[in-house]
């Protein structure tokens, strides 16, 4: 069986790669620290002391990191991952990062002889521990094939989107939805607070109704207890959005709901509740309308 590598064990990451562990792939894995992959290293993975460690000893190499910076200096740094490479190897990238940090990391790998599939997916922890993400793919479609057994493993839902860089603006779209459904349901809500409707009946109705999608019906229990932990916060939102205006400004598009919502997140990133989930933003609104919860 092939071996597989892993660089980033964080909330998404570590779920992951647990998964793959559990259908028997052989694993390397590295993160900042060794502390940080110790639920991976007692499934029996291996520590790589570096990027370029756990690319030398694996065939697919897959990336789960915080934003394009990061993931540059891991592929690109003086121990990473392109040090590692070769034509035999194949680096799948996980990460939500811009098209163009994505096409610098296409560029380095190329130059290795190894191959390279884009592959952010879209869910939370959640998803990601029962293995039901869906994953967002571009690339080389016959390389989607070859990486399928793997990726089965990860998601239920697989989408091939072009060859190139097309899997990263989808994500990026898809994650202004998810960021502005926060804010609609902050409305929704407390307008229905405001007329003395209970916040458990409130979404209850909005969850079983025609709008009550996978977004809504995570949140259900978040916005009924007042206690916003987070399954993705508000600092990692405010990142996704940041990179949905960059690049509508590549594209010459307009994301104008995205940008005044954007001011909301801020808001609560500047009040010290970035690291709340994304959700909070009910809370937000709940305060500015005089609602307090008994």
């Amino acid at each position: 069986m092939k071996v597989i590598g892993w660089i980033g064990l964080g909330n998404m990451g570590m779920p992951m790669c647990k998964n793959l562990i559990k259908a028997g792939y052989p694993a390397v894995v590295n993160d900042t620290s060794r502390e940080k992959v110790q639920e991976a290293l007692a499934l029996g993975a291996q520590w790589a002391e570096s990027p370029k460690e756990a690319a030398q000893k694996a065939d697919y190499i897959f990336t789960m990191l915080p934003n394009g910076k990061i993931l540059l200096d891991v592929v690109s740094g003086e121990n990473g991952i392109a040090q590692g490479m070769n034509n035999h190897k194949v680096l799948i990238d996980m990460s939500t990062v811009s098209a163009a940090d994505s096409a610098l990391v296409s560029e380095l790998i190329e130059k290795t002889g190894g191959r390279f599939l884009r592959c952010p997916v879209t869910g939370s922890t959640g998803p990601a521990a029962k293995g039901m993400l869906g994953l967002l793919i571009s690339g080389d479609k016959e390389l989607m094939k070859e990486a399928e057994p793997m990726l089965d493993k990860l998601g239920r839902n697989k989408y091939w989107i072009g060859e190139k860089e097309e899997a990263r603006v989808m994500k990026i779209a898809l994650n202004t939805i998810v960021g502005n459904t926060a804010q609609l349901l902050a409305e929704a809500v407390s307008l229905g607070e405001k007329a003395g409707i209970p916040v458990e009946t409130c979404m209850e109705v909005l969850a079983g109704s025609a709008i009550g999608n996978l977004i809504v019906q995570s949140k259900v229990e978040l916005i009924n207890s007042g206690k916003y932990d987070p399954a993705f916060s508000v600092k990692m939102m405010l990142k996704d959005f940041d990179l949905a205006l960059d690049t509508a400004k590549q594209y010459q598009a307009s994301l104008p709901v995205t940008a005044v919502v954007r001011q909301f997140y801020e808001e609560m990133e500047a009040v010290g509740r970035g690291g709340e989930d994304y959700a909070v933003l009910v809370e937000r609104l709940e305060q500015n309308v005089g609602i307090k919860r008994s």
